[in-house]
């Protein structure tokens, strides 16, 4: 992840850092869920590949997830990660989120049932996509 001295870009992740530094760990205990986490940061891009699992994985979720990471709408700030959504922002941190899919339709303890916010940081943060802010969340949110 970066330090944010761009205030403002798209930050990239240092390869010496490690993968429990992410908002949305990549150590889960699926397997198969831990394994696309650490090729995507392994690879550090959005192969085709990856693509393919995540979609497989996570169907219209995953989908959502790549479309929200190339139109930049993960958004660090000093306080939280958050993704635009296109109806309000969401909250993501502890590899959990604040919307309504995640708190009535996902299991907690299960991590392969993850909302596309979700899938969204998770890949953001493996392929330096994550756009980056220098401010704190509550700042912004009292302008939204």
């Amino acid at each position: 992840m970066s330090d944010g001295d761009d205030a403002g870009g798209r930050g990239e992740r240092s390869d010496a850092e490690p993968s429990d530094a992410y908002v949305v760990p990549t150590e889960t205990d699926d397997e198969s869920e831990t394994a696309w986490r650490r090729a995507l940061a392994e690879d550090g891009e959005l192969t085709p590949e990856a693509v393919d699992t995540l979609i497989s994985r996570h169907d219209g979720r995953g989908a959502r997830a790549i479309e929200a990471v190339s139109e930049g709408r993960v958004k660090q700030y000093r306080d939280f990660t958050v993704v635009v959504g296109h109806a309000d922002e969401y909250v993501v941190e502890n590899g959990g989120c604040t919307c309504k899919d995640s708190e009535y339709n996902l299991d907690p303890d299960d991590p392969t049932e993850r909302c596309w916010h979700v899938l969204a940081v998770a890949v953001a943060e493996r392929i330096g996509e994550v756009d980056h802010h220098e401010m704190w969340y509550s700042e912004v949110r009292d302008f939204l």
